[in-house]
């Protein structure tokens, strides 16, 4: 495995989202990754919207009171983005050299991507060599993430007084993360497995495959716990707290209830909004078959909100077939917390020489 490259500064990692901000501070050291300290914070209402920072007095003065609180002053800071306006693509081209890569693309991307170049920001990383009919080829991935996107996180940073170095999207972190973290829960070894790692959050879920390794496919979907809580609305009318009642009574989300309590009918109809996400993710894993028959998916890795409803690796599982977990434990990730709800933030923290 190649080596970390890092550099044993503490860095603030920040991961935005729509209903909630998730903020770690730590470093990164030769063998493994050290947070000291986690916390997060409910997101001012219409503060954040996939990507986009629509207040950013509300959004500035609550990130900056927190990080006050928690001791936070200064420093090197990472952000960590997910929208469904970041364009990500996996392009097979021919196995050039670096500069003869980046050459290629900045003449003829247009061709695989039509879009309005002036208005992204291109990056790209060469993910691996493979063989394809009779060729190398060479596997690139593509991110083009809206201008305005950067432009505005870049001075959301300067303005809570820290030193903006890293931009990431959320599906390069997970990558990273199962790429140096080690063992998961003890038994899953990345390195030796092609993993699924969804990512079941507020206003979208995230797909990251990864072989062995290495990053395969990567997809934002549009739906995740808000749409499930709307859906919950259209037939019932509880308020956020009954919401959350309910949610941490399910004792197993993947039995259907024969009973006709509101506990049972919230279930049943949290049951079937899963269902209607699962779909969407079932269409993102037919895809990746479709370009890597020969590399099947091994595992289901599950993190974020709604990964903490009981059973759901039981539904996931039976739903796709596939060996399905709830993200407990990192190998070479230290978190005195639930590492589960902070995969963005230790992912954009870390650096890797591809990344």
């Amino acid at each position: 495995m190649k080596r970390l490259s890092f550099s044993g500064k503490s860095i603030t990692a920040i991961d935005l989202s729509s209903y909630e901000t998730k903020i770690v501070n730590g470093r990164q050291e030769r063998d493994s990754t050290e947070i000291k300290k986690a916390f997060s914070f409910v997101t001012p209402a219409g503060a954040y919207e996939n990507g986009y920072i629509r207040d950013e007095y509300k959004l500035s003065d609550a990130v900056r009171r927190e990080l006050r609180k928690n001791g936070i002053s200064g420093g090197t800071c990472h952000i960590s983005i997910k929208s469904t306006a970041i364009i990500i693509r996996e392009l097979l081209l021919p196995n050039l050299g670096s500069k003869e890569l980046e050459s290629m693309l900045s003449f003829q991307l247009g061709e695989y991507l039509p879009m309005d170049f002036s208005k992204y920001v291109i990056q790209h990383r060469a993910v691996e060599s493979i063989e394809n009919a009779g060729q190398e080829k060479l596997n690139v991935l593509v991110v083009a993430i809206p201008k305005e996107m950067v432009d505005m996180h870049y001075n959301f940073i300067k303005e809570l007084g820290l030193k903006p170095e890293v931009m990431d999207f959320h599906s390069n972190g997970v990558w990273k993360f199962l790429r140096h973290g080690g063992r998961i829960n003890g038994s899953l070894i990345p390195l030796e497995t092609t993993i699924a790692a969804v990512d079941l959050g507020y206003s979208t879920s995230n797909v990251t495959i990864v072989n062995k390794g290495n990053a395969k496919l990567n997809r934002v979907i549009d739906s995740g716990g808000f749409s499930l809580d709307r859906n919950i609305s259209k037939l019932m009318d509880p308020g956020s707290e009954e919401l959350l009642t309910y949610k941490q009574r399910i004792s197993d989300i993947s039995v259907v209830e024969a009973e006709y309590s509101e506990q049972d009918r919230y279930t049943n109809i949290t049951k079937t909004s899963l269902e209607g996400i699962m779909d969407k993710i079932d269409k993102v894993f037919k895809y990746y078959d479709s370009r890597e028959p020969d590399k099947w998916l091994d595992n289901i890795l599950l993190y974020g909100g709604l990964s903490k409803i009981k059973g759901m690796d039981k539904l996931f599982g039976g739903y796709f077939s596939i060996p399905t977990a709830i993200l407990e434990s990192v190998e070479r990730i230290h978190l005195n917390g639930d590492i589960n709800k902070y995969v963005g933030c230790v992912g954009a923290l870390i650096r890797d020489g591809r990344a």
